[in-house]
């Protein structure tokens, strides 16, 4: 994950800087029910039913807009992930929010092979999107930028949604890309050795 550049402007800057500086979520949905509905995600994913995932994806996010207190997003899944390749690389489509309509959509299939995708990869790309609708209708970020604040939010319900234990979460490390930042996923998914 990296984060936006920094934009130029200065109330674009402000909006920037302060998402960036908003890490966590100080009010987080009830951890039993979230769970209970991100299971219920992973099975209907499991048995590759299309509007299984739907109904449990329009269910998290019933939870996440009521305790956030504003709309609920609505929600479209669909098959194989959009693919753009170009001479030496390419890139996929996990998921994306419209700013319009204020509609998310997820892809539940690998763009090559047509495999169903892996639940955390899914479950964290509905929590990504939700998290630009939080921004625009919660914190007034109408530009939602990736900063390193909006990935901690999504952090937040990511884990809570998991039932990650306390001492088993790594906070997000950072490194610096000229003004951008990306996570140095060799820190955060290091696994402590054994106690001396």
């Amino acid at each position: 994950m990296i984060t936006d550049r920094p934009p130029r402007g200065s109330k674009p800057r402000r909006e920037f800087d302060r998402s960036d500086e908003l890490t966590h979520l100080s009010t987080l949905p009830d951890a039993r029910e979230l769970q209970s509905r991100a299971a219920l995600l992973e099975t209907a994913l499991a048995d590759s039913d299309a509007s299984g995932v739907r109904r449990e994806g329009d269910s998290i996010l019933d939870l996440l807009a009521r305790t956030y207190d504003v709309s609920r997003p609505g929600l479209r899944v669909l098959g194989a992930r959009p693919r753009a390749v170009w001479e030496g690389g390419h890139t996929e489509l996990f998921g994306d929010y419209d700013f319009e309509t204020r509609r998310i959509r997820v892809w539940m299939r690998t763009a090559v092979l047509g495999k169903v995708t892996s639940y955390r990869g899914l479950l964290n790309t509905l929590l990504h999107e939700f998290c630009h609708h939080l921004d625009r209708e919660k914190f007034g970020f109408p530009e939602t930028p990736h900063t390193r604040g909006f990935y901690g939010r999504v952090d937040d319900l990511y884990h809570l949604a998991l039932a990650t234990p306390a001492d088993k979460r790594r906070p997000l490390v950072w490194i610096a890309m000229g003004s951008a930042w990306r996570i140095d996923w060799s820190k955060v998914t290091r696994r402590e050795g054994p106690a001396a």
